[in-house]
């Protein structure tokens, strides 16, 4: 191991000597991934040698033992022929305080853990979940409407739900640990639960370009009341159309149908996949931005391993952040158990003929992004089109298709120019040829079945809107 030197980072630390300030690196590294203390190497990476006989290295093992509680891997390496020791503590299951304070390592440097760190990494740890844990709150916070309100919902999956014994009822639900409410019991059935986590809401806003705030409006209570107020307020603030549909001459053979912007069933799904799977130890709401030409909904807390944003598009199994809450939301008839509830979300965009909504990892948590129209000229230019193609896009949208030659009149270019944008814009998945060569080739948008039938219902006016 000659001529080596050294780097500072995540899980290494340089000292040229011990000092009992090492003790705080030790516990930063049991507190995050684990690391390595290297006595007898400079600030710089120079290696300097230490004193590292056995007597030294005794007595360094019973400080960081008896003044961590740890029992750390000390032995001793010569490197460019000095001698250098090394001590290596794994990660901890529960955390080490040092002189009072719970430090985690970061990059090069010892933070200390916020608050919600602290209860989050004591959760992690533990082998709990955050929603089993017991509040400060007892029965007496109870809401009955809420109690009564679940027990209608789940009688069908649970016949023998009986309201009027609330204890009895949150016992069975593992909801009540020696006679305090759980986390989960005082978001599903607490008096105001915002009084003990101010931001467990839900937070509407509709958006005019993407900062210009038109409104926002915060709901609160139980996370049913947050759920029913979100969809009514989705209800407020969405377009509707009616399909008629004639069975018989007659007015019972009238059928209408309720069309929404975006299928009210798969926001309900989304919404309570936020409610469900945030991290409530991040003091963030569930956040829900409406734009014109698209609606997000955003919870913190990313999703947890294996999962993935492209494993969310298919069948995928079940990883629960709050099993309780969970299992509230299934027996409630709300939710399955089988990780099906992306897979039916982005069905029920397909059987209305708008594209499937995004799925992905951003700013700490998840998002879930629903489009009317992937083909916007934002969007477009995002993917690389230029102007022109751009302009031509917008005409398939209007006209159903184009080809080579309508595409050299609409934008001014010769033939190789039209071809070569034609050919790009296949390449890149917004366009689909049909046809051999010649004049039989055109073009149409990928998925033009239903970008043509949501533009035609943005032509023809959306009636009822409310």
């Amino acid at each position: 191991m000659d001529r080596c030197k050294f780097t500072e980072g995540e899980t290494l630390e340089l000292k040229r000597a011990w000092t009992d300030r090492a003790l705080e690196d030790l516990a930063a590294f049991a507190n995050a991934r684990g690391g390595t203390l290297l006595i007898g190497v400079a600030d710089d990476g120079q290696v300097v040698g230490a004193r590292a006989d056995d007597p030294e290295v005794q007595r360094l093992a019973n400080i960081i033992t008896s003044r961590l509680g740890i029992t750390p891997s000390i032995h001793v390496e010569k490197i460019n022929r000095k001698p250098v020791i090394v001590i290596r503590v794994e990660p901890v299951r529960g955390l080490i305080p040092y002189s009072g304070r719970y430090l985690r390592r970061v990059g090069s440097t010892n933070r200390d853990f916020t608050q919600e760190e602290l209860a989050r990494h004591i959760v992690e740890r533990s082998g709990l979940s955050w929603d089993s844990l017991p509040s400060d709150w007892t029965m007496e916070h109870v809401d009955p409407s809420a109690l009564e309100h679940f027990a209608r919902l789940a009688r069908p999956r649970l016949p023998q739900v009986d309201a009027t014994d609330p204890e009895h009822l949150l016992q069975n639900l593992q909801l009540l640990r020696e006679g305090r409410l759980t986390n989960a019991a005082l978001l599903l059935f607490g008096r105001h639960p915002q009084r003990r986590f101010p931001t467990a809401q839900i937070r509407i806003g509709q958006f005019r370009g993407p900062t210009e705030i038109l409104d926002s409006h915060d709901f609160q209570g139980t996370l049913w009341n947050q759920l029913d107020g979100a969809m009514e307020r989705f209800r407020q603030v969405l377009k509707v159309r009616f399909d008629i549909r004639v069975d018989e001459p007659s007015l019972e053979g009238l059928q209408r149908k309720e069309v929404w912007e975006y299928p009210l069933e798969a926001l309900r799904e989304a919404v309570i996949n936020a409610l469900i799977h945030r991290d409530y130890t991040i003091p963030a709401d569930v956040q829900i931005r409406l734009y014109e030409d698209r609606l997000e909904i955003w919870n913190v807390g990313e999703l947890l391993p294996p999962l993935t944003p492209e494993s969310l598009r298919g069948p995928h199994g079940s990883v629960l952040r709050n099993p309780l809450l969970a299992q509230a939301f299934y027996f409630a008839g709300l939710v399955e158990r089988w990780g099906t509830g992306t897979t039916r979300i982005i069905a029920l965009c397909r059987e209305q003929s708008l594209p499937e909504p995004e799925f992905e990892n951003w700013q700490g948590g998840v998002r879930v992004t629903f489009l009317k129209d992937p083909y916007t000229p934002q969007r477009l230019r995002a993917l690389g089109l230029n102007e022109r193609q751009i302009q031509a896009v917008m005409y398939v949208k209007e006209k159903g298709s184009i080809n080579n030659k309508t595409y050299q009149e609409l934008t001014g270019v010769a033939k190789p120019t039209a071809t070569r944008d034609l050919d790009d814009m296949v390449r890149k998945g917004v366009l689909v040829k049909e046809g051999t060569t010649g004049r039989g080739t055109s073009y149409r948008l990928k998925g033009s079945e239903w970008a043509q039938r949501a533009h035609q219902g943005l032509r023809n006016g959306s009636k009822g809107s409310r």
